[in-house]
């Protein structure tokens, strides 16, 4: 658990699988070396780059895997990044929307009554975008992105330039209601010990500026002392 790093080598642990929102609490919490750690997975959201290398730090001797899974068809993507390769033998029960919406075949599901299951093919609402014909990213969640003025908005990107800015631990970004635009974005921060606030928002819009679209940059910051999570330790987007 964050905040207490012995229970991680006093409980003899092997294998960790968590958020990368879990994790960046925990390496925001705990320091060390736990050598006796051989797998981490990381699953749930999109991966994060940025954590790779103090990941790496902490547990010097474990395998590091992304994975995408569901709890309709269990484990279908393994990669060592956020790169997944589609495994010949399934990829007759895949298929990918012109939107980019990830379709699986009802033959690799488990039993189950969804909406989303129309015809032969379950939609996971999960957005993908291709590197090359057998290489893809997992970009969003389809209901995640928000419409500003008519443009979509995907909330990971915001977020991840924003986890760039020095200073900043972790964000989530939402819409907020705009009768103008139908939506303006608003982001929440939490931010390392010691940084002022009034500084550090606006070394992030100063980075913004610079690396978005401006229909992409938040239009509020809130500094706040957490991220509210669902149980399954995902940011919570409502």
């Amino acid at each position: 658990t964050p905040g207490n790093s012995p229970s991680i080598s006093g409980l003899n642990i092997t294998s960790i699988s968590a958020t990368p929102t879990f994790y960046r609490k925990m390496l925001a919490e705990i320091d060390g070396e736990f050598p006796g750690v051989k797998r981490i997975t990381l699953g749930g959201e999109k991966f994060d780059p940025t954590i790779e290398k103090q990941l790496i730090r902490l547990f010097p001797n474990a395998v590091i895997r992304n994975i995408y899974a569901s709890t309709e068809a269990g484990t279908l993507f393994t990669a060592a990044n956020d790169v997944f390769s589609i495994d010949p033998e399934i990829k007759p029960f895949l298929r990918f929307e012109p939107d980019g919406e990830l379709l699986i075949h009802k033959d690799l599901l488990g039993e189950f009554n969804s909406n989303d299951l129309r015809g032969d093919w379950y939609h996971t609402g999960d957005m993908v975008e291709f590197i090359d014909p057998g290489h893809f990213k997992f970009t969003s969640r389809k209901s995640e992105m928000i419409n500003v003025g008519g443009y979509k908005v995907n909330p990971h990107e915001v977020e991840e330039e924003i986890r760039k800015v020095s200073g900043v631990m972790d964000a989530r970004v939402k819409a907020r209601a705009n009768r103008i635009t139908g939506n303006i974005l608003m982001a929440e921060i939490t931010k390392q010990n010691g940084q002022a606030e009034a500084g550090l928002e606006k070394r992030i819009l100063d980075h913004l500026k610079n690396s978005l679209q401006d229909f992409k940059i938040p239009r509020i910051f809130k500094f706040v002392d957490k991220l509210e999570l669902t149980r399954t330790g995902k940011k919570e987007r409502q």
